[in-house]
Parts: C-alpha cells; structure tokens; sequence
C-alpha cells in the first residue's frame, strides 16, 4: 500500500510502559514498555500495511525553542530508569519488525515527523500519536491515526479536527498558542480557555486577525488579556509551530520503505523475554511464511 505511517515513538513508549506494570521477565528485568511496543508492532503489522514508514525519537533539547523559551520542557522528571534500559531492546524489536527509525541530535521527534510529510512525493501520510501538536500537519492527504479501546483504528482528517478542536488544522497552532501547554512548560493566556480560543479564531482567524478586530474579541476582560499577551502570543507560536526542514540530506522515500519482518528473529526475541502470550500469534505469523522454519525453535 503506497502511504507512510509515521510513528512518535517516546510517545507511544510512555504509553505503554504506563499502560503495563511490574512485568519483568525471566531475569528479573522490566519489559513492560517492550511488551506493549510488542502487542503494538503485532497489531501494527496486521492491521496497518504500508510501504513506507518510520519510527521518530527524540534526541536531545531542541535549540531553537530552548533560546526562544529557556525553561521549555524544564519541568519534565528524567526518563525512569525502569525504562531507560527498555530503549535499546525497543529498537531491536522495531528493527526485527523491519521500521526504519529516524533521530537526529537536537531534534524533536514531532519536527522530523513533519519534515517528512514535506518530503512525502503525494503519498498519504497516516501519523500514530494523540499529540495535539501534530493535528498542525493534517491535510487531505495527511491523517491523524488512534488505536481506541475495541482494537480498531481511528483516522482523523481536516473534518475529525475540526470537530474535535472546533477550529480548522491551520488554526491548530494559533489554537494552541492562546491556551498554552502545561506538558511543554508553555503558558498560555490568562482567562482564555478552549471554547474562548476557538470562538475567537472561528470569528476573525488567526492571531494577527484577532488583534487587528481586538475591539471586538469577546469580553473587555478578555480584550485586556489577549491586548497584555501579544509578545506570549507570537513567542508560543514559534514554540508550537514544527520545523519541516529537519532532513536537509533527505535520500528519498527509499530510506524509509518498510521491510517485511524478521519472524524467526521476533520469536526469538519473544522467547527470550518470556512473552508467552504473543509468541503463539508470532508462531503463526512463521508458519504462514514458512512452515519448515518452525524446526529451528
């Protein structure tokens, strides 16, 4: 199928170790954010066929928001360390899975997200996350993609968006920058919150509108907040706008082409981590592909 899934990975990591707890394996060793990577991958494969993808981490503060807002992010604990040492066994896993992964010193995983979609050549784009920074990218061809709780999959587009934000993917970011983010250290403006900001944007459109009409943005409160905010206003939006020129040594779609898995890896792997539960659905997954394989376990 020729569209790119494109993965936030420490998001979904986070979820899932917070999602599964105290599992450790034979040894003793957490795996709790690696089981629920595992179930993810399986469902992945499954479920999401692509040609193209790629699984996006974090490396290290980004620059430009750390001069543009010195405490940005400052406020996050470290990673556990219950988790820490989950990482690299993650990515051995994404490699058996056959999903290029993309990190880059200083760069932000949402950045290099969207420097691939500006890369993407006309292909559909599926982004798996629940950060309300990416719905920025969503486009006709550029969709948000959730797992809800019955196991299926949820595609947000321009319309889904719009009905969960009440403002359009353009707006996504003026949206943002007048409520702030508290996960990101990002204040936003007193005494606006989201029905506010997304009646002011469905009114007059983005910030620079608003102020040009601020005599008749809502309330006079609300007119005097927004009129002491304008410098927070741009300075937020600089910090919630992602960068789409993090890969200026782009190789093309190639670089990120999905390989099949690796099955006789991904058992071994399961066997090793006392995965029972999933190394029955991994067996079949071999089997299907080549019975005589399942001699070698």
């Amino acid at each position: 199928m020729k569209r790119i899934i494109l993965i936030d990975a420490y998001a979904q990591i986070y979820r899932s170790f917070f999602a599964v707890r105290g599992l450790t394996n034979p040894r003793g060793e957490p795996v709790n954010a690696l089981y629920g990577i595992a179930r993810f991958l399986l469902g992945l494969d499954e479920h999401q066929p692509s040609d193209f993808g790629a699984v996006a981490f974090d490396k290290g503060k980004c620059q430009r928001r750390c001069e543009i807002l010195p405490e940005y992010k400052a406020q996050r604990p470290p990673m556990p360390d219950d988790l820490r040492s989950q990482v690299a066994p993650i990515k051995e896993w994404l490699n058996a899975f056959g999903w290029p992964m993309l990190e880059q010193e200083g760069v932000e995983a949402d950045d290099l997200i969207a420097s691939v979609v500006a890369l993407r050549e006309d292909k559909q784009v599926d982004i798996l996350s629940h950060d309300k920074d990416l719905m920025q990218l969503v486009n006709e061809q550029v969709h948000i993609l959730q797992p809800d709780k019955s196991s299926a999959w949820i595609s947000l587009g321009e319309a889904e968006v719009e009905e969960k934000f009440a403002v359009r993917p353009e707006f996504i970011v003026d949206y943002l920058a007048m409520l702030g983010d508290a996960s990101d250290n990002i204040r936003g403006v007193e005494g606006v919150g989201a029905k506010t900001a997304a009646k002011l944007i469905q009114q007059f459109g983005p910030i620079e509108n608003i102020f040009a009409h601020l005599e008749e943005a809502g309330s006079p409160r609300v007119q005097e907040k927004l009129r002491q905010s304008w410098e927070l206003l741009l300075r937020n939006r600089e910090l919630i706008r992602l960068d789409h020129d993090c890969l200026p040594n782009w190789p093309g779609l190639q670089s990120i082409r999905r390989q099949k898995p690796d099955w006789p890896a991904i058992l071994k792997l399961a066997e090793e981590q006392g995965f029972r539960s999933i190394t029955e659905s991994i067996r079949k997954k071999l089997d299907q592909q080549n019975p005589d394989q399942l001699t070698l376990f």
